[in-house]
């Protein structure tokens, strides 16, 4: 015999999914092992005779002709009554069906389908599609019941894509809503309203680590329907990060546990109590407690298992930059300046924190010509430090009430981070600003998951999160950053991975390539490496790490950092956003600087004021920015372009780094845009003063784009460089030196420079050809262009004015340059030829014939051969 069961106060959940189960195993009988909810019992008996066919009674059941025991919507023993006794009895299969999380009362099962959804109907609804199983009309009705009562119609966290899926299959199999609504939606009766007026009076309201949790109990001589109803209706009129309710009725207590945050976890708490259930969701039932004692204990192990939200480890800058007690103020200041802040940690020579020493105390020391003076003699030695576990509240107690500027994160006696006032400000801003748009404080990081999945092929979604996993397992944090990140959230094709790893990128980088069948490119001195996958795949990866440069235009430094002091080495505000790879965060948004603002203002934003100082090529990468997206560069940072501009800081920089961004603004799909704002701006002219952008050279860009845009649409598949033809068009009107001058500027190479002048030769020869021409045969401009580069065509092409040429250089690109003549060399050879020169000139005379129409096929072209061999021996 084989047995459909639950748990005892079985619900819609219970008995939707014991229907579901019916369909899967069609002779088993579904019996309830105790009560059901009211509203089960109501609906039960008026339902259908397709929905209670198949029910008996525990009692009509013999335990010893089980063979098969199939349990749903719990795994727990002490929740089956009766049906625990067949639990390891030999000659008994037992079958689980369950969207619970594990608890130590779990049940082992021989098959076990076990996954954390929002309700058990939701991974019945998974198993039917499977096995390609369609319930009647009438069941899904009670599926779609036991999803909706058990997330709350999908309102509960607990709910998940995978609960709306099963909804839309269960409405798609004919789901009655009407029915459904009627049904789930009942008015309270006179008992549910005492006990809902009750917990109103009786809710206390903790704070535990920064967690509002709400605590509330009731008492009823009876037993009271859906509890955990009246806890949802309660949640509606509070706003609490987790709620907590006893209901005493009669002799036994019920708890109803709920939680919107990790830090708490619900089933946990329940647990305590012998419940269980999901981390956002649980429940328990309680003897031989009363009801103040219950909640005594609740209240206790809630602040016992609370986490703190925030701690000093998730808001800390490291590694830390510090100074030892014997070094000088002068040293003070070279690290100061070199790395951007205002204070550093002062340590012993055994790496201990004994004190800080801040900008301003380096300044006045200087003032007072102490430069050489130690650190030890005039640092601030009051300094009360936190461990990496102190949550927020210590932390602004310090910042705030002690009025300490920096606090050192202390691990076994050493600095293992910083926390600054900004740093603390930062995160207090984040948090006011989610609770002034009505959200609550404490939410998470927002998740981009779905996007993720939208917009990334599955094979690289699969390599995203297996990267994170093994991240994980190695003690590093993961994330993707970059270009791929800014484009996902404007909704931009890119496929080009970049990861930062904090810990060691190239270890991290061997490892991953190792997993994946790869092969790793590490770079040392950078502390980055490239991984190719099989298929082709190419992933950027970086150490996480903080540049600065000696000297404007320099080569950075590069040490190990943070991802946030990663992310503050980036050019703009708009490429600073990073998501978050490792298992617990994965898809989480990370944006410390305000790029998703900026992307909402179409605004481009440096990070700090002397970006441009830094790296002057950078001015160039804000110009091609700002015309890609059509934004408009932030007012600051202009200000900042002209300054850096009138500094003449662009020619302290090597050409190389100008050409690599020069190439790119002329690689972009109307560059036309972006040279005008640099003439705008004059940074051309900064470059090299003979660089200039007016109205004629602008219209030779303009031509080229369009002949480069005609092109594209043959879809040949042949490579050009676009900057190449666009160079051309800007050195068109430049003697050869001035040429060589700025190629030196731009950091051309010589030889690309010597070709671009060789190129431009070769088009002035072949126009001059043409224009030469009293006839223009197809076989006469053939001759002129058959040595001509394809770019070098296009460039003639975009530089013509007259119709009639044009039609020539896009009749030889599209036709004459792949005319083959209907003869071949061997064809010649049997009719009589010798390898010798007058075969190839018999078959150029062929071809030139073919390409005026005047040979059309093989037997005209070997009529041609035939009277040329003639001639040659008459000759």
């Amino acid at each position: 015999m084989d047995i459909i069961t639950s748990h005892i106060q079985t619900d819609f959940d219970s008995l939707g999914s014991m229907l579901a189960a019916k369909l899967l195993y069609p002779e088993a009988l579904i019996v309830f092992p105790g009560a059901q909810e009211k509203s089960v019992r109501d609906y039960l008996m008026n339902a259908p005779a397709a929905i209670r066919e198949d029910m008996v009674k525990l009692r009509q059941v013999d335990l010893d002709d089980v063979k098969r025991l199939i349990i749903v919507d719990t795994r727990q023993a002490s929740r089956i009554g009766a049906f625990a006794d067949l639990l390891g009895r030999e000659g008994v299969t037992v079958v689980l069906y369950d969207h619970h999380g594990s608890s130590p009362d779990d049940i082992q099962g021989d098959s076990e389908y076990c996954e954390e959804l929002g309700s058990t109907v939701a991974l019945m609804v998974k198993i039917l599609n499977q096995e390609g199983i369609m319930p009647s009309p009438e069941i899904a009705t009670v599926m779609a019941m036991g999803l909706y009562e058990d997330t709350g119609s999908l309102l509960f966290p607990s709910a998940t894509p995978d609960d709306c899926m099963a909804l839309a299959a269960l409405m798609t199999w004919g789901a009655d809503m009407d029915s459904i609504s009627r049904t789930i939606s009942r008015e309270l009766s006179a008992e549910q309203v005492n006990v809902l007026d009750q917990l109103i009076k009786n809710l206390r309201m903790l704070e535990v680590n920064g967690l509002h949790v709400a605590v509330s109990k009731s008492a009823s001589t009876a037993y009271v329907e859906d509890f955990a109803i009246l806890v949802h209706k309660l949640r509606g009129m509070y706003v609490a990060d987790a709620f907590f309710a006893l209901g005493q009725m009669g002799e036994r207590i019920y708890l109803v546990a709920r939680s919107t945050q990790p830090q708490l976890n619900a089933a946990q708490i329940a647990a305590f109590f012998g419940g269980g259930g999901h981390a956002s969701a649980a429940a328990a039932s309680l003897k031989e407690l009363n009801l103040n004692q219950a909640e005594s204990l609740l209240i206790k192990y809630i602040r016992q298992e609370t986490r703190p939200l925030i701690t000093a480890r998730d808001i800390m800058t490291f590694p830390v930059k510090g100074i030892y007690l014997e070094d000088s103020i002068n040293k003070a200041s070279e690290l100061l300046n070199k790395y951007h802040i205002n204070a550093l940690i002062v340590k012993s020579a055994d790496e201990r924190v004994r004190g800080m020493i801040t900008r301003q105390v380096v300044s006045r020391a200087q003032g007072h010509d102490l430069g050489e003076a130690r650190i030890r003699d005039y640092m601030i030695q009051d300094v009360r430090t936190v461990r990496p576990d102190a949550p927020v509240g210590e932390i602004r107690s310090l910042v705030i009430d002690g009025n300490q500027r920096l606090i050192p994160v202390v691990e076994d006696r050493r600095a293992v981070g910083v926390i600054t006032r900004t740093d603390l400000m930062r995160m207090l801003h984040e948090r006011m600003t989610k609770i002034e748009k009505g959200v609550s404080a404490e939410a998470p990081g927002k998740s981009i998951r779905h996007l993720l999945m939208e917009r990334m092929p599955p094979d690289l979604y699969d390599t995203l999160k297996k990267s994170g996993e093994l991240a994980e397992s190695m003690g590093f944090n993961l994330f993707l950053v970059g270009g791929i990140v800014r484009d996902m959230v404007m909704r931009i094709e890119n496929l080009d991975v970049d990861l930062v790893v904090e810990g060691d990128g190239i270890i991290f980088a061997k490892a991953l390539a190792e997993a994946f069948g790869g092969k790793v490119s590490p770079h040392e001195k950078y502390k980055t490496a490239v991984v190719r996958l099989p298929g082709g795949r190419r992933i950027d990866l970086a150490t996480a790490r903080l540049e600065y440069y000696r000297m404007p235009g320099a080569f950075p430094e590069v040490e190990e950092s943070t991802l946030k002091l990663d992310l503050y080495r980036r050019d703009f505000t708009i490429n600073t956003m990073a998501v978050a790879l490792n298992p617990h965060r994965f898809g989480e948004l990370i944006d410390f600087f305000g790029a998703q603002r900026d992307i909402r203002e179409k605004k481009i934003r440096v990070l700090h004021s002397l970006s441009f100082v830094e790296d002057p090529s950078r001015i160039l990468r804000a110009v091609r920015f700002e015309k890609r997206f059509n934004f408009c560069l932030g007012k600051q940072t202009v200000s900042l372009i002209s300054s850096a501009v009138q500094a003449g800081f662009l020619r302290n920089i090597p050409g190389r780094r100008i050409f690599h961004e020069m190439r790119q603004i002329l690689q972009e799909e109307n560059p036309v845009r972006c040279m005008d704002r640099l003439h705008e701006l004059k940074v051309l002219e900064a470059i090299h003063p003979d660089l200039v952008f007016d109205e004629r050279i602008r219209e030779s860009f303009v031509s080229v784009r369009e002949t480069l845009f005609w092109f594209r649409l043959l879809y040949t598949h042949e490579k050009v460089r676009p900057w190449f033809l666009y160079c051309l068009a800007l050195t068109e009107p430049m003697n050869p030196e001035t040429v060589m001058s700025i190629a030196e500027a731009l950091g051309l190479r010589r030889e690309d420079a010597e070709m671009l002048l060789a190129s431009r030769e070769r088009v002035r020869e072949l126009m001059k050809r043409l224009a030469s021409l009293s006839e223009i045969l197809p076989s006469k401009a053939f001759g002129i262009l058959e040595d001509a580069a394809l770019e070098e065509m296009l460039y003639a092409m975009s530089r013509s004015r007259s119709a009639t040429f044009k039609k020539i250089f896009s009749t030889y690109v599209t036709s004459w340059r792949n005319y083959r003549p209907p003869v071949s060399g061997k064809d010649l050879l049997v009719i009589g030829f010798s390898q010798n020169p007058e075969l190839g000139r018999c078959l150029r005379e062929i071809r030139d014939q073919g390409l005026n129409g005047e040979i059309r096929d093989f037997a005209g072209a070997m009529d041609y051969a035939r009277t040329f061999l003639r001639g040659l021996r008459q000759s």
